[in-house]
């Protein structure tokens, strides 16, 4: 594990995810409330927009952070965001009760996600400057002000890890995120990547070793 990618806070405890103690959640599990979520669905199939209106204030913080893990552009996380709530509405009388409403709304931005990213791979596009990142375009103009070597460091290193992370295998990268970046469970990942526990542990491990090594072409030693 590369423990700077994720750091807690002073005096916040990392979830016990399966027993291992070593994950720290950047998404807001305790904001779903599956009897809520169950309730306010059946209100949407019946077309209530009050209902939907409260989900999306629940749960698009949510998928804002997850989409823009998996691509570290804020607008397009955003778009996503909109695209994924715009579905859920037209396609509320498809929902089956008998899963949790977290999961489903996942499985729709994962292949929304898995859409635009196979779009985006048959565009041709203008690689961006060295050193620039596509999510921050104002870091293209220069600060005159010289800073501190920690913070060039920490720069330098936050660049480094969105470059390893947006370089993962796609089956490897949506895990990663469901995982690192949003805290799920082992077995939520599995839920909505339908898969079994244990491929979900493999690409996990697959993800943190392929991290390693992109890493260390990356940062200087």
């Amino acid at each position: 594990m590369l423990p700077f990618l994720f750091p807690r806070a002073p005096g916040e405890k990392p979830p016990n995810r399966g027993g291992d103690p070593r994950f720290y959640p950047y998404g807001e599990a305790a904001m779903f409330d599956p009897a809520r979520d169950a309730a306010l669905m059946a209100r949407v199939k019946g077309g209530d927009a009050a209902a939907f209106a409260e989900l999306f204030d629940a749960y698009a913080p949510v998928l804002a952070r997850f989409l823009y893990h998996l691509t570290w552009d804020r607008e397009k996380a955003a778009d996503g965001v909109q695209e994924v709530f715009l579905r859920l509405w037209r396609g509320a009388r498809l929902w089956n009760d008998t899963g949790k409403f977290s999961t489903y709304l996942f499985q729709i931005a994962k292949n929304h996600w898995i859409n635009e990213h196979a779009k985006e791979s048959r565009r041709v596009r203008p690689l961006p400057a060295p050193g620039v990142s596509e999510a921050d375009p104002a870091a293209s103009v220069p600060d005159p002000r010289p800073g501190p070597d920690g913070e060039a460091e920490r720069r330098e290193t936050g660049e480094a890890v969105r470059e390893a992370v947006a370089a993962l295998p796609e089956k490897l990268h949506i895990a990663f995120v469901l995982g690192e970046y949003q805290g799920l469970k082992y077995a939520e990942i599995a839920e909505v990547l339908e898969i079994p526990v244990g491929t979900v542990k493999s690409r996990m491990a697959a993800a943190e070793k392929h991290l390693r090594q992109t890493l260390k072409r990356l940062l200087p030693p």
